[in-house]
């Protein structure tokens, strides 16, 4: 005899057979602690995300240190300003430098002064003006003929004027200048531009001179020559515990001769050099060492310091004879960061406003030198000398190494979303042999990499599977995605973590994921016993907090069809209701500037069924945190 099913008893039959898995999460074991560094950002500037972008900096140009793309210096995004009846130029000159570092300054020449003379300058793909900010402009001038007064002033590019301050007086030797700018404006707008001029009919036939002409908007926790607050909030939101700096490749420079230096970083903004980096377009280095590890203290981040060991993009490595002066140079960058002020470079540091030392206990020797054939004899050299002047620093290898021990081991992994995928179970029960491990950049690329990416629902999935692997191991001390920034329409290599334009900043929803699975740390990760399936579609890791009481469910799901759950909790009681934050979204759903929280987590309530135990329906292509409380 055949039985004939109804449709309604075969969804029942189907219901019954998504139902299948059951979880149980073993509180009455004990677990693996968690490392409290998991979580991370890796930081180089790459995209095009620094000056303009995480640094503060409005003025594009701003002290004529070379060209954009490395050449000689130029008057790019600066043009003259004539109101009626004037006649001014501006041009470069290279007799009147403002110091021996910055040896070019704009000179503005005036005729006659009509209604205005000056310049403008268009900043970072426009300037950014909301209502009733306030702004920070500077430079330094001279003239010898002309006194002042100088008009600094916010304007839309049609004309308005949306804030206004004076110099009143210029002397006939450089000098800084600052004036406040608060804004009159109505709406936020981007196209706008920075304007110095004169209305002063004693201009007329005289020249003036300036340099490191600057702008800044209120920067995030009032940082002096800091982050553009609304990039620095991001990334505060996303809960790092540690910042590895200043690279990635922009460390290494494409030739030794381009390396970051870290002694031309620090100082006054006016004896920077700048530098042509490692992504093809010049760096000013206003942010540099010292603003690096103050990010780090407004972040609360552990600072993971980079330090270049001997490698150029190029290929070119420093002959293992004459390794001795850039190790000297790695150990003084140390003295300036944890010196104390009677040592020769920790005064620097005193004298550039941060009395009290850093404290570093990571540093990474070089990047990426799997590439190289010359690490075995570099590693060596900055272990030994490292390890003499700070026997408690851990060292971190950037290539497997037999030379010296390796404290920590960074692996980098770009990989598409089913193999990031299947890197879930990599690190389970890994062998360290006092080795521990780091994963320094990672991120999924749907469709490659070089700008073929998009930061879709499917690549934050498979990220957050492959943190989810990482987080239940008991080996990776630290993990971060890469790159972290980029600047809207100037991706170099995507996909990226957050991305940014004049106006405003907006997380990938890979971003997201990884926020969720920071902001809910475990403290310890439980046993999970699983019944009638396993891994995939779904994965998971299960943990506590002991500092909140909470027991904290992570699950991802990697697939078109929602998955249901029946979870029973093996020891501590819980409350009767639980939290869930959930991100979940089309596979090719993505976040943009038109619409920049598209896909983003969402908070709900759940209810148990019974004396922890409950049932949960996870979304396709998801990743859920949900939180109990215990009794």
């Amino acid at each position: 005899m055949k039985i004939q099913l109804s449709t309604a008893a075969l969804l029942v039959f189907v219901a019954a057979k998504v139902q299948a898995l059951s979880l149980n999460i073993r509180n009455d074991v004990p677990g693996n602690a968690t490392f409290p560094t998991l979580y991370g950002y890796m930081y180089e500037d790459i995209n095009r995300c620094g000056d303009g972008g995480l640094y503060g900096e409005m003025i594009r140009n701003r002290a004529f240190q070379m060209n954009d793309t490395g050449g000689a210096p130029d008057l790019a995004y600066y043009a003259s300003i004539n109101g009626a009846g004037a006649s001014s130029t501006i041009a470069l000159d290279a007799s009147v430098p403002l110091n021996d570092v910055l040896t070019h300054t704009l000179r503005l020449d005036v005729k006659t002064v009509g209604k205005r003379a000056g310049f403008s300058n268009e900043g970072y793909w426009g300037i950014r003006v909301a209502p009733n900010e306030l702004y920070t402009a500077s430079f330094w001038a001279k003239s010898d003929k002309f006194t002042g007064p100088l008009t600094v002033s916010l304007e839309s590019t049609s004309g308005t004027i949306l804030a206004t301050a004076t110099v009143p007086k210029i002397n006939s030797t450089f000098a800084k200048y600052q004036v406040s700018l608060k804004s009159n404006a109505h709406t936020t707008t981007t196209d706008n531009v920075f304007v110095v001029s004169t209305a002063d009919a004693s201009a007329a036939g005289a020249s003036i001179w300036f340099d490191v002409i600057s702008l800044f908007p209120p920067t995030f926790k009032n940082r002096r020559n800091g982050l553009r607050a609304d990039v620095g909030q991001i990334l505060a939101d996303g809960k790092p515990s540690f910042f590895r700096f200043p690279g990635g490749n922009n460390i290494e420079g494409s030739t030794i001769a381009q390396r970051w230096k870290w002694n031309e970083t620090i100082g006054p903004i006016e004896t920077r050099p700048g530098r042509m980096g490692t992504w093809g377009y010049m760096n000013t280095d206003g942010q540099g060492l010292l603003e690096y590890l103050e990010m780090c203290e407004d972040l609360e981040m552990e600072p993971l310091l980079a330090v270049w060991a001997g490698y150029a993009l190029n290929g070119d490595s420093v002959p293992e004879g004459d390794l001795g002066p850039y190790v000297q140079d790695t150990l003084d960058e140390l003295e300036y960061i944890m010196g104390d002020a009677s040592s020769k470079y920790g005064a620097l540091r005193v004298r550039d406003g941060h009395p009290e030392p850093f404290k570093i206990n990571y540093i990474e020797v070089g990047n990426e030198d799997f590439f190289s054939k010359t690490y075995d004899y570099r590693y060596k050299a900055w272990y030994d000398a490292i390890h003499a002047a700070y026997p408690d620093i851990k060292i971190v290898a950037t290539g497997a190494e037999a030379s010296r021990p390796m404290d920590v081991l960074d692996d980098h992994y770009y990989l598409s979303a089913d193999n990031m995928v299947s890197k879930f179970g990599l690190y389970d029960n890994y062998p360290h042999n006092g080795t521990w491990g780091m994963v320094g950049e990672y991120a999924t690329q749907v469709n490659g990499g070089y700008g073929q990416s998009p930061g879709n629902v499917k690549a934050a999935i498979a990220d957050g599977i492959f943190a989810l692997g990482m987080e239940r191991s008991n080996y990776i001390k630290f993990a971060a995605y890469a790159p972290t920034l980029t600047r809207d329409g100037q991706a170099q290599w995507n996909p990226d973590l957050i991305s940014f334009n004049t106006e405003l900043v907006w997380g990938t929803p890979s971003y997201y994921v990884l926020q969720m699975w920071s902001e809910y740390r475990n403290d310890y990760i439980l046993q999970v016993d699983a019944k009638d399936g396993g891994f995939g579609p779904l994965y998971w890791v299960a943990g506590v907090k002991n500092s909140t009481q909470q027991v904290f469910l992570k699950v991802a799901n990697y697939g078109d069809t929602p998955q249901n759950v029946a979870v029973t909790l093996t020891g501590h009681r819980v409350h009767s209701q639980g939290v869930a934050y959930t991100l979940t979204g089309g596979v090719n759903d993505t976040n943009s500037a038109t619409h920049p929280t598209a896909v983003k987590p969402q908070q709900s309530t759940f209810k148990l069924s019974g004396s922890n135990v409950f049932n949960y329906t996870f979304p396709a292509w998801s990743a859920s945190v949900l939180a109990l409380h215990y009794l």
